[in-house]
C-alpha cells in the first residue's frame, strides 16, 4: 500500500490552478509540416505509429485529435519532441510565466504536461505533470535521465518491475530508458514536477 503522509489534502494551499485545455486548431497543420520537412507520406508515419493512414490524414485536417499517447507515437515517428507540436506566446527566452506554458492535454484526457522551459533547444527539459484521481500515464521509454518530485497528491511511479510509492514532497531519479508511468492513487488530483535530460518528451 501507498504510504500516507497524514497531511491533510484540504489543508495544503492550492500551488496552480488547473490549466483550462481547448482544442488546438493548428495541432495537425504542425504535424502535417513536420511530416513533410522529413519527405515521410502518411502511409509511412501511420505504419510507425500504428493507426491507419485516414486517422493520420484526419488528424492533419483538424478533424480528429489524438490521444497523448499517439501524440507520443507520432513525435517518436518525427523524431520530434511531443512540446514541438503545440505552441505558446512568445517568452523572453529566460522566463515562463505561469499563462505562457505550452500544455500538451487533449480535452477529455485524465493527464497533460505543461511545460516549464522556455523551449527544447536546452540541455534539460522541464516538465510539470497533472493526474486526475486514478488516471495512469502511458509506459513510455526514452534515452536518459530523470529526476521527479510529487508536488500534490500521492502517485505510484513504475520503474521497469519496480513500483514506488510516493506522496507530497517525495521524489525519485531514475534512467528513463526503462520503461516508466505513474499512477494517481489520491482521491484529487496529483501534480509532479519532473527535470529531464536529454528533452525528449
Amino acid at each position: 500500500m501507498p504510504r500516507r503522509s497524514g497531511r491533510d489534502p484540504a489543508a495544503a494551499a492550492p500551488l496552480a490552478p488547473t490549466p483550462k485545455v481547448e482544442r488546438d486548431g493548428e495541432l495537425g497543420g504542425r504535424i502535417k509540416r513536420y511530416r513533410l520537412e522529413r519527405g515521410l507520406t502518411l502511409a509511412a508515419v501511420a505504419e510507425k505509429v500504428g493507426v491507419t493512414r485516414s486517422f493520420l490524414s484526419s488528424v492533419e485536417r483538424g478533424i480528429a485529435y489524438p490521444s497523448i499517447l499517439v501524440l507520443r507515437a507520432i513525435a517518436v515517428a518525427l523524431d520530434v519532441p511531443v512540446f514541438m507540436f503545440f505552441t505558446g506566446p512568445d517568452t523572453n527566452g529566460t522566463v515562463v510565466h505561469a499563462d505562457e506554458r505550452r500544455i500538451v492535454r487533449p480535452p477529455g484526457s485524465s493527464f497533460g504536461y505543461e511545460l516549464l522551459s522556455p523551449d527544447l533547444k536546452r540541455r534539460i527539459e522541464f516538465i510539470i505533470m497533472r493526474l486526475d484521481p486514478g488516471a495512469i500515464s502511458p509506459r513510455l521509454f526514452h534515452e536518459g535521465e530523470e529526476c521527479a518530485l510529487v508536488l500534490r497528491g500521492s502517485v505510484v511511479v513504475q520503474v521497469g518491475d519496480e513500483e514506488y510509492p510516493m506522496d507530497e514532497g517525495d521524489s525519485i531519479y531514475f534512467n528513463s530508458g526503462l520503461p516508466h508511468n505513474v499512477r494517481n492513487t489520491a482521491e484529487g488530483e496529483s501534480m509532479l514536477v519532473a527535470a529531464i535530460t536529454p528533452p525528449r518528451f
